[in-house]
């Protein structure tokens, strides 16, 4: 096979956009794609579609603000673990040398590297909105020994540019909430991926209602000692309460979704119906959440990212609460009320006519 870089670059005199060719000399794009970022040498790093019917939009946190949403979020051991947890529980298996489709990739720290990592032949094609995102990713792919297994286009995740029936493997590393419109990104997938490939998502679900709950009785509790908290601990609980009770909404037209970064905390029964329409023969959903301060846990975490400071603790008596709601329930329990799920959907096997 071709590296992909070689069949990216630029057509012969006379054209003016670049179409990327597929296996079997398949485009992996409907439409052409344009160079959006170059090197000195002249060399395209990232693309970009063409694709006058996307209405998507990035905020500024993953543009101007781009290099510090890598560093903030950046996990890519953790998320190589939740690749391999997530195949392995799901059962699904991947060619040797997979053509992979990565949606929301960012800067790539999430889904790309673990990726790398787990497939080391793999052929990558890493899509987002954010051109300055992919910019970081395209430093760190030309920076490595395999740089022709990886590409980087500007594409909204929700396009219809994609060609059908090609990617073995669709990923994406926290992608679906971020948009307005998860069914039509699973059905963009289920597309381009061909009959028996996967879909991976890592998401937040609707079990965050027991954090909020838990954060409720705290802001509660503090009035009635009259023992105020800290006021940037106070600020971040309120925020966050007020966050879940948003993204948990299921009357979407009540709010105004189009300027939230994240956008959804997603139920069961929406997963399942989107890869059904979607043509998905299979859906699993893996907890990734269940251990006993589950609950202590995340709550620290949030501290940590909503203020930027490592020295932010819960009193004890709120800390007490806390503890109690993961003493409540048990591990099946945490499992069933997922904070947290990888998304497995195959698409099922393509069925030929009868004779006759």
């Amino acid at each position: 096979m071709a590296s992909l870089a070689d069949l990216l670059r630029k057509e012969p005199s006379g054209f003016t956009t670049a179409r990327p060719l597929g296996r079997r000399g398949k485009p992996l794009f409907g439409s052409a794609l344009n160079p959006l970022l170059t090197d000195a040498d002249g060399q395209v790093l990232v693309w970009a579609v063409s694709d006058q019917f996307s209405t998507a939009t990035v905020t500024d946190q993953f543009k101007a603000e781009a290099q510090l949403y890598h560093q903030r979020y950046g996990a890519a051991d953790h998320f190589e673990g939740l690749f391999r947890h997530a195949l392995t529980a799901a059962g699904a298996s991947v060619p040797d040398e997979p053509l992979v489709l990565d949606l929301g990739s960012g800067s790539g720290v999430n889904s790309i590297v673990p990726c790398r990592r787990l497939f080391p032949d793999a052929w990558m094609v890493a899509t987002d909105l954010s051109g300055e995102l992919l910019a970081i990713l395209a430093d760190w792919v030309r920076q490595g020994p395999q740089l022709e297994r990886v590409i980087c286009v500007r594409m909204d995740a929700m396009s219809r540019k994609l060609a059908p029936d090609l990617f073995d493997l669709v990923t994406g590393a926290s992608i679906l909430h971020h948009l307005d419109e998860p069914d039509v990104a699973i059905a963009r997938a289920g597309r381009a991926l061909k009959p028996g490939g996967h879909a991976i998502f890592f998401e937040p679900f609707s079990g965050w209602a027991i954090v909020r709950l838990a954060l409720e009785r705290i802001l509660a509790e503090a009035e009635l000692r009259k023992a105020p908290l800290d006021p940037v601990i106070e600020d971040v609980l309120r925020r966050m309460v007020e966050d879940i009770t948003v993204r948990s909404h299921l009357q979407r037209k009540d709010f105004d979704f189009s300027q939230l970064d994240d956008k959804w905390l997603f139920q069961r029964g929406y997963i399942e119906q989107a890869a059904k329409a979607a043509g998905f023969a299979t859906v699993q959903l893996v907890p990734l959440n269940d251990h006993p301060t589950l609950y202590r846990d995340t709550i620290a975490v949030q501290l940590r990212l909503s203020a930027g400071r490592d020295d932010l603790e819960l009193p004890d008596w709120a800390t007490a609460i806390v503890d109690s709601f993961d003493q409540g329930l048990n591990l099946w329990s945490k499992r069933e009320f997922m904070l947290e799920a990888a998304i497995v959907l195959t698409k099922g096997e393509r069925r030929e006519p009868h004779a006759g």
